[in-house]
Order: C-alpha cells, then sequence, then structure tokens
C-alpha cells in the first residue's frame, strides 16, 4: 500500500504518517456507497460495494492502529502537525472516515451499533479537532501568508462536521425516544458546516483570483471546494427524508429542500472549473500522473457527487438526474482504480 510498504521501516512508516491518510478511506467508502446504491440485490455492483466495504474496514483498523501509535511514540510532531495550517486540517479525514464507514455498516451491512459507535467517535473527534485547531491557528504568533497558508484541503473541517450530520440523521431512527434532539443536532451540524463553507471559500477564492498558483499549488484536494458541497446536498436530503416524519422538525423541511439544491448546484458549479485546472497542471504544464495521497482527495468529491446527485434526484423528484449520478459512479470507480494501482505500485524510497 503505496507508503505502508514493506520497503520502509514501520517506525519511519509511523511517524511520517500523513494526518489526511484516512482520506483513503473516505474514498473507498463512498465509491462502495456509490455502487451500493446504483446496484440491486445479488448485482454486481452489489457485490463490489461489499467487497469495497470490508476491505475499508481492513484499511480503517490499520490505520487507526498507525494513528494510535503515532500519537504515544511521536507526540511532538503530532502537535506539530496540528498547528501547521497546511496539514492540520487532514486530521479531518479521521472524522470523516469514522461517518462514512459509519453509514456503508448502516446502509450495506445493517449494522447500527457499529454505525453509532463510530458516530459518538466522529462527534468527539470533530468538537476536539474543530476547537483545537482554529485555537491554535488563532493565537500562534508566527503565521504563514494568505498564499502558503490556505488550501482546498481546509475545506475538510466542512466535510467532516457534515460527515457527521448526515450520519445522524440516518441514525436518527435507532434513537425512538430521543430521535427528534439527534435530528435537531444533525440539523445545527449541517448548518455550521454550511457556514463554515461560505468562509473558508472566501479564501480560498481570493487565493485563486489574487495571488500567483503554479502546479504545486493547484493540488487535487482543491476537488473538496466541490465535495463539501457535494456531502452537504447528501446529508441534507437525508434530513429532508428523516424530518419529514418527525412532528418537531417537518418545519424545517421547506428550508432544508432549498439549502439542499443550493448546495447540489454549488457543486455542479465547481465541476468544469476544477477540470479546466486539472487539463492546465497535466496538459499545459505536463506534470505527470504520479501517485500521491492527495488524489484520494479528488476520488472522494467523485464519488460523493454521484451519490448526492442520486439522492437529489430522489428527493426533489427530478429522474433526469438519475443518469447524471451514474456518469459519475463510473467516473468515480475508474478513479478509484487508477489511484488505488497507483498506491499498489508505488515505492518509495527507503530511509536510511
Amino acid at each position: 500500500m503505496g507508503q505502508f510498504m514493506m520497503t520502509r521501516s514501520l517506525p519511519s512508516t509511523v511517524a511520517t504518517l500523513d494526518p489526511a491518510c484516512f482520506s483513503i478511506v473516505m474514498a473507498t467508502g463512498i465509491v462502495s456507497l456509490a455502487c451500493w446504491y446504483h446496484g440491486t440485490a445479488g448485482s454486481w455492483w452489489h457485490c463490489i460495494a461489499i467487497l469495497l466495504l470490508w476491505a475499508n474496514v481492513l484499511t480503517f483498523s490499520l490505520l487507526t492502529g498507525l494513528t494510535i501509535v503515532r500519537i504515544s511514540t511521536y507526540f511532538r510532531r503530532v502537535i506539530n502537525d496540528l498547528q501547521d495550517p497546511r496539514r492540520s486540517f487532514g486530521a479531518f479525514s479521521m472524522v470523516a472516515a469514522s461517518c462514512v464507514l459509519g453509514s456503508q455498516l448502516l446502509s450495506i451491512a445493517q449494522m447500527p451499533m457499529a454505525a453509532i459507535a463510530l458516530w459518538c467517535c466522529g462527534i468527539v473527534g470533530w468538537f476536539l479537532l474543530t476547537y483545537g485547531i482554529f485555537y491554535s491557528l488563532t493565537l500562534q504568533k508566527s503565521k504563514p501568508n494568505l498564499r502558503d497558508g490556505v488550501h482546498g484541503g481546509w475545506l475538510l473541517a466542512v466535510v467532516a462536521a457534515q460527515a457527521v450530520s448526515l450520519l445522524g440523521s440516518l441514525l436518527s431512527a435507532q434513537f425512538s425516544s430521543s430521535r427528534d434532539l439527534v435530528l435537531f443536532f444533525s440539523l445545527t451540524m449541517w448548518l455550521a458546516a454550511g457556514m463554515l463553507y461560505v468562509w473558508i471559500i472566501v479564501f480560498v477564492f481570493y487565493r485563486y483570483c489574487f495571488e500567483p498558483v503554479d502546479v504545486d499549488s493547484m493540488t487535487p484536494p482543491y476537488w473538496i471546494n466541490m465535495g463539501a458541497m457535494a456531502i452537504s446536498t447528501l446529508a441534507g436530503c437525508s434530513l429532508m427524508e428523516a424530518s419529514a416524519s418527525s412532528d418537531a422538525m417537518l418545519q424545517f423541511v421547506p428550508f432544508l429542500k432549498g439549502g439542499a439544491l443550493l448546495c447540489w448546484a454549488t457543486a455542479t458549479w465547481w465541476i468544469p472549473l476544477l477540470i479546466a485546472f486539472g487539463i492546465w497542471r497535466h496538459a499545459g504544464n505536463r506534470v505527470p500522473f504520479k501517485y500521491d495521497l492527495s488524489y484520494w482527495s479528488m476520488v472522494f468529491p467523485l464519488g460523493m457527487y454521484c451519490v448526492a446527485t442520486h439522492a437529489a434526484s430522489q428527493c426533489f423528484e427530478l429522474r433526469f438526474l438519475e443518469p447524471v449520478s451514474s456518469v459519475f459512479m463510473y467516473v468515480a470507480l475508474a478513479a478509484w482504480t487508477m489511484t488505488g494501482v497507483g498506491m499498489a505500485t508505488d515505492q518509495p524510497a527507503v530511509n536510511e
């Protein structure tokens, strides 16, 4: 597995573990869900979805173990990562991965208790990372400039919050006596994540338009610009469906409907521009397609747009969106396959 290959020693792998490593789980999980929603019982799509689910369980377990070892062994490095705006936001991938895996276990494996456990872990992780990282970035004396500090990876904070909201709405039926409370919590997370997206995307857009860019700065994590809005669409649609049968939450459904459609439209708007950036980087500047962990940050938005469009077609009763979702399922699966092959064949240098 790329940087986890045996060509590197275990201490080296643990010490240099990227905070965004859980983006592998995020990407695999959403592609699995895309295959599940587009398949039928006993179909090849369901077989692929189940295979990816258990592969994801193994990957999540491995990365969690490595992360625990890294925290206990290289605590100072972990703190340095969390204080660096260029690396800290990658840690939100753990929160998002927990909730995406929980969604898989609930939807595919029918394991609500495991999903609840992952949801609780996601909530705790989201709280600690959100307030810890923003507290640190606000008060630290030495700060990078906008060009060096802000990037698309910051929006993983939005994705993590929306992943918590999404899994909460999916799990709400499991909480019979406190269902409305779970739904209201999920709604507040959805709204807070939406505002966080607005705050962050302003600086990302400013960086696009008024700061110089080069091939090293225009990297795959900028696809999270779209992915954050795609998961916001999916979370909004899930909240709509769950709230429709709740007397307390029914009043919010019209607002959710408009908000979810706004998120889907925003995600769709980003796609042509991001494709153009990719052409500029790889065709115009001849940057080779060499495996890098950041490519998983492109696979996840593609898969999420597929699932979000599928959900939107059902929530808004717009069946003409289904072919769009189907196309992106193939695109996401192809991107996952190519990135996975790249990771499997990557040969990192051996540390001395």
